[in-house]
């Protein structure tokens, strides 16, 4: 295994490029090639471990009811473990159509195609409103949310600055639309119910202008929720190539 010399205080750091992901030290580690090319998309394809998957939805207390939303899904691993551990419906979305069969394959595999969805879709257009209706209506027939109540991304910053005034907005005020559709209003036949909080998961990179209400640094996992506040950046790495 290669290692970086960091002449700044003399130190050997290993970089994820260089790292054996089969060794159980760094089998935790979410894996991203940011060489890896892929016409169109904002964001290079990478991997999370189940383990970090698995961290982060205790962070989030992911439950029955709740619904997960990929954002950028990959191979829908996110989606998948979600289904199969946790037994709720997950959707994943993603623009490479060879990712998206190959999540429809493995979910399949592991039984949980009766329980995800995974599209191609691009999150990164401004009509995309995160509501499950926009993503298939089919879906969201039977779903008692009208957003996902878990949003999970493993996207670089680049990607990241596209959606998180959206995601924001969305985790702010969802609490103010009602689950209860309008013809159960008028006819009264069933309460009237607030939409369940969303809680947001990112892997490795955190969003650059607003306050995680939970991180673990080992796994690199960082949470928002309606109660995460606005910052202001206080150092932009301008040696990053994925900053705007």
């Amino acid at each position: 295994m290669q290692k970086e010399n960091n002449n700044n205080n003399n130190q050997e750091v290993v970089t994820t490029k260089d790292m054996d992901y089969e060794n159980e030290q760094y089998s935790w580690i979410p894996f991203l090639d940011e060489d890896d090319p892929l016409p169109g998309q904002c964001c290079p394809y990478a991997t999370t471990s189940p383990v970090t998957i698995e961290r982060s939805l205790i962070m989030i207390n992911c439950d029955k009811d709740d619904i997960l939303l990929d954002v950028g899904c990959g191979d829908g691993r996110i989606a998948i473990y979600a289904a199969k551990h946790y037994g709720i419906k997950s959707i994943g979305i993603d623009v490479n159509p060879d990712l998206i069969e190959k999540a429809n394959s493995d979910a399949k595999e592991a039984d949980v195609s009766h329980l995800v969805l995974f599209k191609v879709q691009s999150f990164a257009e401004e009509s995309f409103d995160f509501k499950l209706s926009t993503i298939d209506k089919e879906f969201a027939k039977d779903c008692k949310h009208i957003y996902p109540t878990i949003i999970t991304c493993y996207l670089i910053p680049k990607a990241l600055k596209i959606i998180e005034p959206r995601i924001k907005d969305l985790v702010r005020h969802n609490c103010l639309e009602s689950t209860t559709s309008q013809s159960e209003i008028l006819t009264n036949t069933r309460p009237i119910t607030a939409h369940k909080d969303i809680r947001v998961a990112l892997f490795v990179f955190e969003m650059e202008r607003w306050k995680t209400v939970d991180k673990d640094d080992k796994f690199k996992i960082f949470t928002y929720s309606k109660v995460s506040i606005d910052v202001i950046p206080t150092f932009v790495n301008t040696e990053n190539p994925y900053i705007m």
